[in-house]
């Protein structure tokens, strides 16, 4: 599909591919519905699908049809297929002859993507009082999709329907967390239509398609993946009965984890009231590594080290996860990069004026200044630019973007780390080389991917907050063999690791049957493959 003429990036818009558009308006349209709005019509994309039903059935001869576009030329477009179009920003409009005088019984629509940084300040303003009058608490990170959803929702009939293309973002950031809450409590069922393929070929951006019913028989949640588009069409209204409904949990929980069945999140939500496992709060504190503001400067490999002269002036420091191949970083390890020509080491000159750093120092600031490091924003905001600010030393590493799964590395060589991992600090009393071999088990990995962020790349990324949701089973930890497992991982082995972790930690620790345990690995197969599938395909 391609982007329309003309087509501004900062609007958002872009043509809704004709088998979506069918598809939705053929599931939402009910026999007794009345009212239809589609509140970013653009040319008439859902108008058109309207219109093909419209002119086969005459059960909707009547329906009241109604299109809000902001875009002039794209509005006079849209008025070719007859029904009432109002050239307006919505959330003008939604204000003025929505907002607690009008209901809809269907809403659908492809709501433009634009961040706030982007979202026009004028109607950016009426959208989030709006949000905020409704009980919303939009903020800097709000995309102007969501304020649509929400209130389109709020505008729907009591047996109204909603039909809407909506980012994969609402499945897993932390942002649309209330927007999940929301729809899971004012929707007694929630159908979503995801992807493995890109469906907009021009931006490299995940669609899911939402269908929510206000009123249904049938309560919860039901969860279809296709391939893409060929799918869709080969896919009937009807066919989505066959797929299981699960219950809906009225929380801020991210949904991918309603790609699994009803057993297995079953065993996942009493795992996660099991008050016998850990929460990574009562373990370790977890934050974000250091920022550079410029790597090219601050990171060097030994050669560039000993031929500047800078022995004196680096700190060791982790700089990429896949230099961290176990989960113990060792001398020999650290000694092994340098050798290979990593970029291992920090210039760290200390915070103290220039006249008292080394001449070699000395020398090499002067060289960054002259490539005008010392312009980039992080570094002329310090005091110094050349000192990077440090907090504590990390006890551990946390991989902050996983490929097949996450993993804690301990740190023995008092090496710092840069932002591509997270640093941990143990609590007081906790055995850290305990934490970091238990880290790895069936439940813990499975629960990661419900609790991490997947987008096309398939890498599976966590933010601190994520990390510090994380729960690790430790009864029997203190009899796991960390250098074993250290070894298995270093060579691939990870079904050894989890053979043996679950073992102790899962069978013989919290008395699970082989069965539960078998489902929590199958749980973090079916999620980890999925992820690693939609790699392949994008």
């Amino acid at each position: 599909m391609k982007a329309i003429d003309g087509y501004d990036k900062l609007r958002g818009g872009y043509y809704t591919p004709k088998p979506i558009s069918d598809f939705i308006t053929q599931w939402a349209l009910f026999p007794t519905c009345s009212s239809v709005i589609e509140p970013s019509c653009g040319d008439g994309s859902f108008l058109s699908s309207i219109c093909d039903i419209i002119s086969t059935k005459n059960d909707f001869s009547n329906l009241d049809v109604l299109g809000v576009e902001l875009e002039t030329e794209e509005a006079k477009k849209a008025e070719k297929y007859g029904f009432s179009i109002i050239n307006d920003d919505f959330f003008t409009y939604y204000k003025k002859a929505i907002e607690g005088k009008k209901k809809y019984d269907v809403i659908v629509g492809n709501p433009p993507f634009i961040r706030y940084q982007n979202f026009d300040e004028k109607y950016r303003s009426i959208a989030f009082d709006l949000m905020k009058k409704h009980g919303f608490h939009p903020n800097r990170l709000t995309n102007i999709w969501m304020p649509f959803l929400l209130l389109s929702s709020e505008a729907l009939s009591s047996n109204g329907r909603l039909g809407m293309v909506i980012p994969a973002e609402l499945f897993q950031v932390d942002y649309a967390a209330e927007a999940r809450n929301y729809l899971s409590s004012n929707f007694e069922k929630l159908t979503i239509i995801t992807f493995k393929k890109l469906v907009f070929d021009d931006i490299q951006q995940e669609i899911i398609i939402i269908l929510g019913e206000k009123n249904s028989h049938e309560k919860g949640i039901r969860v279809l993946e296709l391939d893409g588009l060929d799918d869709l069409i080969q896919c009937n209204v009807d066919d989505l009965n066959i797929n299981e409904i699960k219950r809906l949990n009225h929380g801020t929980e991210k949904w991918v984890k309603y790609y699994l069945s009803n057993e297995e999140l079953d065993l996942l939500n009493k795992l996660n009231a099991d008050n016998r496992i850990s929460d990574a709060t009562d373990l370790f504190e977890v934050n974000v590594g250091l920022v550079s503001g410029e790597n090219d400067f601050f990171l060097s490999s030994w050669k560039d080290v000993i031929e500047r002269q800078l022995e004196c002036d680096i700190t060791p420091i982790i700089s990429r996860s896949e230099q961290v191949k176990g989960i113990i970083l060792t001398e020999e390890d650290f000694i092994s990069l340098r050798e290979s020509g990593k970029k291992v080491s920090l210039f760290t000159p200390g915070d103290i004026p220039l006249e008292d750093v080394s001449e070699s120092a000395k020398a090499y600031i002067a060289w960054g200044e002259s490539k005008e490091f010392n312009k980039n924003y992080k570094c002329r905001i310090r005091k110094r630019w050349y000192h990077v600010p440090q907090s504590w030393t990390a006890d551990a590493f946390l991989i902050r973007q996983a490929n097949l799964y996450p993993k804690m590395i301990i740190n023995t060589v008092g090496a710092l780390v840069t932002d591509t991992l997270h640093k941990v600090r143990f609590l007081p009393k906790v055995d850290g080389y305990a934490v970091a071999a238990a880290f790895l088990n069936s439940y813990t990995l499975a629960l990661s991917e419900t609790l991490g962020r997947s987008y096309g790349g398939g890498v599976l990324t966590f933010e601190p907050g994520e990390m510090r949701r994380m729960r690790i089973p430790m009864i029997g930890a203190d009899k796991l063999d960390i250098h074993k497992i250290d070894e298995w991982q270093r060579n691939g082995q990870y079904e050894d690791i989890l053979k043996y972790t679950d073992k102790v930690l899962l069978l013989d620790g919290l008395n699970l049957s082989d069965h539960e345990v078998y489902l929590l690995h199958s749980i973090w197969d079916k999620m980890r493959n999925r992820r690693l599938s939609r790699k392949k395909s994008a």
